[in-house]
């Protein structure tokens, strides 16, 4: 028999945003995997750069590239061998996704109601030094709290036992829409496309 979790009792507006803190978390999470993608795909780190010189334009290292090489005709109209060079990450999709839908489903049991005495207004001046928080105290919430935890729960759903305190969560995820500095990558990419004829053997 697993061991039941003890959950204490905390201020409704501290039970809920927990929910949509986690939702930001992994919208961050997802962002960071992103960039490591990025960098790891598209970038050739200085380190790695032949003589450990920092060739690149950024701190990241140069334009990791593909090569191949093809025949064509060249301005003599002569069958010759060229080299194509086309940046690595503009040859596949960027794993880019963000939240686009959350639902979150608990019952909650209210423990006591509480009153917050000599909460401050928004009249109360302020000084320049105060913290930010403290600028915007307006924003704190309301002086009557309810102190909530997550009602228990038993029975079945879907033939499976439920624990004693459980939260249904529904995320619906998207493709990201693609940053301004990552459209002026892509522009760049396009520059870096380049077409030579291959020297002779």
């Amino acid at each position: 028999m697993a061991d039941e979790i003890s959950v204490r009792a905390l201020r409704l507006w501290e039970l809920l945003g927990a929910t949509l803190v986690a939702v930001i978390q992994a919208d961050a999470l997802a962002a960071k995997a992103t960039l490591e993608f990025v960098e790891g795909v598209g970038f050739v780190a200085p380190a790695d750069d032949g003589d450990g010189a920092i060739t690149g334009t950024t701190e990241r290292g140069r334009l990791r590239m593909a090569s191949f090489r093809y025949s064509k005709r060249d301005e003599n109209d002569e069958i010759a061998e060229f080299v194509a060079e086309v940046p690595v990450l503009s040859l596949v999709p960027i794993p880019a996704l963000q939240v686009k839908d959350a639902t979150f489903s608990f019952a909650v049991k209210i423990d006591d109601i509480t009153k917050v005495e000599g909460a401050p207004t928004a009249e109360e001046p302020t000084t320049t030094a105060a913290p930010a928080s403290r600028l915007v105290q307006w924003l704190r919430p309301t002086d009557t709290q309810l102190i909530a935890r997550p009602a228990a729960a038993s029975g079945r759903k879907t033939q499976e036992t439920r624990s004693t305190h459980h939260l249904d969560v529904r995320v619906t995820m998207s493709q990201a829409d693609i940053p301004a500095g990552m459209e002026k990558i892509f522009n760049l990419m396009d520059q870096a496309i380049q077409d030579r004829k291959a020297p002779p053997a």
